[in-house]
């Protein structure tokens, strides 16, 4: 049975857009490639530079790729129009350095479609770290176990809180020195008269008070505009989704730009 290994996604600066290279896991014999420009882009000009990145890519690692372009929003680049969905497949033939491209899946030639006979990864990408595949599951179940224990401590907490403490202040009340049960007497009374204050007498809240009922009323006020007209709710949200996306992409690129250059070279 083939050994499953899961690789390191590898991220590298371009300029104007990013590319998220992702080699092939398990029986899959395709790796992907993704461009993203988090800025704006010239449609004409990104067909040709999907396939330089696919050029180099290939020539980096001879892997069959499946390529995509992204805008800010995650949105598909489709450079061939309505007419595909934006997928660049690229490969060499068999036994020879001709490098093919198509941009549609179907009528691929039959070998792409082989997993029989596929090579070894280790030896193509031992420049990418990677893990087995019963590394990620001890990883999960390590992962599992922190859940457990955190839930755990969390139950014992709130068990002391509902419970234990409760408890351990009446036994203090009922046993403790004659100045606890007085200082604690006044507490209650002072509780009692804020809350008469309350009703009776005009008070002014206290500043944690006034942004709690600013915040109250907000929410009822969007929970109502909301409820009046959930398809502008609703672009709402799409809105929210896409800028988020946007400055997600545009904070990775900042990242990836002021990283190193990497040190092997493409095509």
């Amino acid at each position: 049975m083939r050994e499953t290994l899961y690789f390191d996604l590898i991220k590298e600066d371009r300029g104007s857009y990013f590319v998220e290279y992702h080699p092939p896991v398990s029986r899959n014999r395709f790796a992907t490639l993704n461009l993203v420009y988090p800025e704006s882009y010239d449609i004409g000009s990104v067909a040709e530079t999907m396939k330089m990145e696919v050029a180099r890519w290939l020539a980096r690692y001879p892997v069959p790729i499946m390529a995509w372009a992204y805008d800010a929003a995650e949105n598909s680049i489709r450079p061939q129009g309505e007419a595909d969905d934006g997928l660049l497949v690229g490969w060499y033939a068999p036994d020879t350095a001709t490098l093919t491209y198509a941009w549609k899946v179907k009528g691929l030639p039959p070998f792409l479609n082989d997993t029989t006979n596929l090579p070894d990864w280790r030896t193509i990408y031992q420049d990418v770290p990677f893990r087995t595949d019963a590394e990620v599951k001890a990883h999960a179940n390590q992962e599992r176990i922190k859940t457990r224990k955190q839930i755990f401590t969390l139950k014992i907490i709130l068990a002391a809180w509902l419970s234990v403490i409760p408890a351990v202040w009446a036994v203090i009340q009922y046993l403790g020195p004659e100045w606890l049960a007085i200082a604690v007497l006044l507490y209650s009374l002072w509780q009692a008269f804020r809350s008469a204050r309350k009703l009776f007498w005009r008070v002014e809240p206290s500043k944690s008070e006034k942004e709690k009922a600013e915040k109250d009323l907000k929410a009822k006020h969007y929970f109502y505009h909301c409820e009046r007209n959930p398809e502008g709710f609703a672009r709402l949200k799409a809105e929210n989704f896409e800028r988020e996306a946007k400055e997600r992409i545009i904070k990775e690129a900042e990242v990836l730009k002021n990283k190193t250059p990497p040190l092997r070279g493409g095509g």
